[in-house]
């Protein structure tokens, strides 16, 4: 009160300017206890003790503070982080081409894996060619088609993910881990960031070996567009070097998987048992189908069953009728089929006019042999 009334220092009467400076302090008050608090700052979660006592009462449900968005930090310049990557098959499609290079004092072998990708409906293909042959394996509705470099075929229900495994960042990119950002440059008209390794500044490298390469990764979607890389190692007499290079093409392009012409006769192979209608027991479901290029002729179909005994399954073409023109020839052991039939375990010799089947059980899956040139028989 001293203080305030020395500050209003009047010339005349000191009463009127004191009461004067009451009231305005009152006011000055009044004015604050009714004014909103002030927005809070960023950060800081509790109020100082004047300002809770300031705050006017509100209902306990506007009371729940707001999150507080974090800024994202952005990273300049990039850095490769090969676990960060995304992995390719987030893409609608792709072609993925990989071509390796190995020398040996001056002896060259190649190959080039070609993979091709689409997310739905889903639709895979892998096509590896090397010195001497070729081999395809396709991913359509739902079956693998595999056809080897030597003509053989493998048939299997479902997907197969290994066909991938030749274009996985740790295989191809693994050896760039210490490559350097380079600038942000357009790959085949995608905007991404380029990373070096110059061989002077792996700290691998030496007089004896020498490691170097460079890759792309897209700017938007953290997966790569191009890599290669090129090791050379040197002892004695031995002179070596191993060039990898991967590159994505036909991103978000490429149509609809379909078996080559070449290869339809392996789906409707795959189907023949259905379409004879080849009598199974109940709940069994198609594995595999196996063809040798060079075997005996016969063709091998594995289907899965309901676990039963082998006398139950014997059982169930013994007692079955001739149905769908389907008959039941054999039951016992089978001349000629050494492996399975004729010593292990007796088997079954099914017929529908020229078409012969032999069956086997081994307690966990059957096994169906088509003997189309008919080198089985009975043995009793």
């Amino acid at each position: 009160m001293d203080l305030l009334a020395r500050h209003y220092q009047p010339q005349g009467n000191n009463k009127t300017f004191l009461i004067r400076g009451i009231t305005l302090l009152s006011v000055s008050l009044l004015l604050e206890a009714c004014s909103p608090p002030p927005a809070p700052t960023a950060g800081f979660e509790a109020a100082t003790a004047l300002e809770s006592t300031l705050v006017l009462p509100v209902p306990e449900a506007t009371q729940t503070p707001l999150p507080t968005r974090e800024p994202t930090p952005t990273v300049w310049p990039p850095v490769f982080d090969l676990w960060s990557l995304e992995d390719i098959r987030s893409l609608d499609s792709f072609v993925a081409t990989v071509n390796e290079k190995n020398t040996v004092n001056g002896q060259l072998t190649e190959r080039t894996i070609t993979i091709g990708y689409v997310q739905e409906p889903y639709g895979a293909y892998h096509v590896n060619e090397y010195h001497g042959g070729v081999e395809r394996t396709y991913v359509v509705n739902d079956r693998t088609y595999e056809l080897t470099g030597t003509g053989d075929w493998y048939i299997s229900d479902g997907r197969n993910d290994n066909l991938f495994s030749e274009a996985d960042p740790a295989r191809n990119a693994g050896k760039l881990v210490e490559a350097k950002f380079a600038g942000e440059e357009q790959y085949e008209g995608t905007a991404a960031y380029h990373f070096v390794l110059d061989a002077a500044n792996s700290t691998e490298s030496n007089t004896d070996y020498q490691l170097e390469g460079d890759l792309y990764v897209a700017r938007d979607g953290n997966y790569i567009l191009f890599s290669h890389w090129l090791e050379t190692s040197k002892q004695e007499n031995f002179v070596q070097s191993f060039e990898v290079t991967q590159a994505l093409s036909s991103i978000r392009q490429l149509p609809e998987i379909s078996l080559p012409a070449d290869m339809e006769e392996m789906a409707s192979t795959a189907d023949l048992p259905f379409e004879l209608g080849l009598p199974l027991p109940p709940d069994s479901t198609f594995n595999e189908m196996i063809r040798y290029e060079h075997g005996i002729g016969v063709d091998l179909y594995f289907f899965s069953t309901p676990r039963t005994s082998i006398e139950e399954f014997l059982s169930f073409y013994r007692n079955l009728p001739s149905t769908d023109g389907w008959t039941v020839s054999h039951v016992g052991h089978v001349r000629l089929h050494e492996n399975d039939c004729e010593f292990t375990r007796e088997c079954v010799i099914i017929n529908k006019g020229n078409t012969q089947v032999v069956l086997y059980y081994n307690g966990s899956r059957i096994r169906a042999e088509f003997d189309w040139p008919h080198l089985y028989s009975p043995l009793d």
